[in-house]
């Protein structure tokens, strides 16, 4: 018989986190489920460590990749040997709380909704740290509707923040981009608009572990530009779907700060020189996705500062460079 749930995790190098992760899954309060967990070429002790679990619980599933095809790639595959009627992405270094499976069926279930989002903790165990996200907002359990998706929109959540009826991305072709990062930032939202009667229930059910490297958080990582494809890909998708057209002035600003402004911020603040190509090829091109951002609603009501920002960050990006060094130089020595 087919599990209700398909858990995914991807797994490169995690053989530090990875007990912790995928006991989290197996111990869950609702049984009926899959864990199915892709080995990407990994070198250090994950595959061990994923066999040895599997040795003892047939709900676990392990696939061993003989080369590295990154997460994307590794979500994809999973993805196609999965057969649950929803999925949830896990990443090898984060953990689930006990009830997520058993609180996320429930609510898809009485909702008849094909995507359950949920709060999520950030959690440090090398300090102890941790702090609960509610991304979407608490008040986001009172809406439904193109009202919830507006906050979707607005309030952009990780692929990992909600469950998902599987068919949503197997029918509507949104598997993730293989051999880049940021892949889920091209698919991520297309999931979560196209699903019918969204919902968020008010509990944190994913911990997110920031104590460890990511490229997210790594400076001069050139990886980090990834995120100007997967950012014309998600533009691609909303469009071909058809959830565009009833939120086109609110997509395309996300499209904007994606693909332009957090790119640009990125190649002056990230790296110990100004990446100027990177800068160049941003605003050069966003022009030919969504005409003149400026004459977005959604750009002409920001306040003046921060547009003031923006314009500063695109027009002179060498000198707010410089004017970061010198800042940060006075503080140290403060």
């Amino acid at each position: 018989m087919k599990p209700v749930v398909s858990v995914i995790m991807p797994v490169y190098n995690a053989e530090a986190y990875l007990g912790e992760s995928v006991c989290s899954v197996l111990s869950q309060t609702f049984a009926d489920f899959e864990l199915i967990c892709f080995n990407d070429a990994s070198t250090d002790a994950s595959s061990d460590i994923l066999h040895r679990h599997a040795q003892f619980d047939s709900r676990m599933k392990v696939i061993d990749s003989p080369v590295n095809v990154k997460q994307g790639g590794g979500r994809n595959r999973a993805l196609a040997a999965a057969s649950g009627k929803y999925v949830m992405f896990l990443d090898a270094d984060d953990r689930l709380r006990e009830d997520a499976l058993e609180l996320c069926v429930k609510a898809a279930v009485c909702n008849d909704s094909e995507a359950v989002f949920f709060d999520y903790c950030n959690y440090a165990p090398s300090t102890g740290s941790t702090g609960s996200v509610s991304q979407l907002g608490d008040d986001a359990s009172r809406l439904s509707g193109d009202e919830l998706r507006l906050r979707i929109i607005r309030r952009t959540s990780p692929v990992w923040s909600a469950m998902y009826a599987r068919h949503i991305i197997t029918d509507n072709e949104l598997w993730f981009p293989e051999g880049v990062f940021y892949e889920d930032n091209a698919v991520a939202l297309a999931m979560q608009l196209v699903a019918r009667n969204p919902v968020k229930i008010n509990e944190p059910l994913y911990y997110y572990r920031c104590d460890n490297p990511s490229v997210s958080r790594t400076k001069g990582d050139m990886r980090f530009f990834d995120r100007i494809g997967s950012a014309v890909t998600l533009l691609g998708h909303v469009r071909r779907l058809g959830v565009y057209d009833a939120f086109s002035d609110e997509i395309d600003w996300l499209f904007v700060n994606q693909y332009l402004i957090h790119t640009i911020y990125g190649a002056i603040y990230r790296f110990d020189r100004v990446q100027e190509d990177r800068i160049r090829e941003v605003r050069e091109g966003v022009g030919r996705y969504v005409g003149d951002f400026r004459s977005l609603a959604a750009y002409r009501r920001l306040p003046l500062k921060s547009k003031l920002k923006i314009e500063t960050h695109l027009r002179f990006p060498g000198l707010i460079k410089r004017l970061s060094n010198i800042n940060r130089r006075l503080n140290r020595k403060l």
